[in-house]
């Protein structure tokens, strides 16, 4: 009975000096959240090999969802992907980790004039890594909209009468986007928060709702092709990605102007993973990752070395990436502050109408 005992204890006691050395240790976890269609998945897989751990990705359709998970949730995610203005509010709530750099041997490969951009909503780039910047045109169906419809090549395709009664028109989930799209029509900028300027659009967008059928940031991307939408207010890499593999889908980058963007990297404070979160940004920031990513995601990357590297047909695509002469009729999305409730307003009485 006793040499049972001893057999016994001795298994228990090699048992656990395995589970402490290791054998039986837990990979850690890496929280990432992102927009959806938005990172290669085979490079996820890659760093998971490389570093021994396991990546849980989750993704939003727009940064209000997304601001709304991370203050109600009560898992915290390692890694967001907001874009500019989000930044400065995640800040402003106390959310955001100040980067030390010198874990980042790759920030070196950042375009130093897209990091000046980025000081708009992060000033000095203490909180986050840039990661992709676009912009946002009309997506359609040429099995069901004719040319001479689109033939202007404005935002004014939105109320043409072709489109009212048939509920075929879709227009972001996005306040910041949708007003935006009719204060660049009126000819405002994006972030005119004027009492005339918000007027024009407000009352511009009371005709286009005529022909909208929802608000909603990824439907879009399976709708147009199959004809349940015609037309959508559409980001420019998620149309070329669908362009790639669907002939009957064009894209319009408006005439007078669009709003531009700016997707970034940030850690949370309450990251559970901090040292494997900066692994993952360097990871994303190497060169070669990085040129990967945007050939797969099909928007522009602020890798200044990546983009050095990009085919010809990446660097020569127009939609993702236009002339100089189309960038300055674009807005970069601005932090406002309490002024954006103004817009959040109109943006809500035209959802709610």
């Amino acid at each position: 009975m006793k040499r049972s005992l001893m057999i016994v204890f001795v298994i228990v006691a090699l048992g656990t000096v395995l589970l402490i050395s290791g054998c039986g240790k837990k990979k850690p976890t890496l929280y990432i959240f992102n927009w959806s269609d938005y990172i290669d998945p085979d490079l996820l897989k890659e760093f998971e090999l490389d570093n021994n751990c396991r990546i849980r990705y989750s993704t939003f359709d727009s940064n209000e969802n997304m601001l709304t998970k991370v203050k109600s949730s009560t898992q915290s995610f390692d890694i967001l992907f907001p874009s500019g203005d989000h930044v400065t509010i995640l800040n402003e709530l106390g959310l955001l980790e100040e980067l030390d750099k010198s874990k980042l041997t790759n920030y070196t490969n950042l375009d130093a004039n897209l990091l000046k951009m980025a000081t708009s909503f992060d000033p000095d780039n203490r909180y986050a890594i840039p990661y992709a910047w676009g912009l946002t045109g009309l997506l359609y169906n040429k099995q069901y909209v004719p040319e001479e419809i689109v033939a202007s090549g404005g935002w004014n395709i939105l109320g043409d009468s072709f489109f009212n009664g048939i509920n075929k028109i879709t227009m972001l989930d996005d306040a910041r986007e949708v007003v935006g799209a009719a204060l660049i029509y009126s000819g405002y900028s994006v972030n005119d928060t004027s009492p005339e300027a918000l007027a024009a659009a407000h009352n511009v967008l009371k005709v286009w709702d005529r022909n909208i059928t929802q608000f909603d940031s990824d439907s879009y991307k399976n709708e147009v092709q199959d004809g349940t939408t015609w037309l959508a207010q559409a980001y420019n890499g998620d149309a070329v990605q669908l362009m790639q593999t669907n002939p009957d889908l064009q894209f319009i980058l408006p005439k007078e102007g669009a709003s531009m963007w700016m997707d970034n990297m940030v850690i949370l404070k309450s990251a559970q993973e901090k040292e494997l979160a900066y692994k993952f940004i360097d990871f994303l920031l190497d060169a070669e990752v990085s040129m990967r990513n945007s050939e797969y995601i099909m928007y522009p990357t602020p890798n200044k070395a990546a983009m050095e590297m990009m085919g010809e047909a990446f660097i020569q695509n127009k939609i993702i990436n236009p002339d100089e002469e189309y960038l300055d009729k674009c807005y970069m999305i601005e932090y406002l502050g309490d002024a954006v409730r103004s817009i959040d307003q109109i943006y809500e009485s035209i959802k709610m109408n």
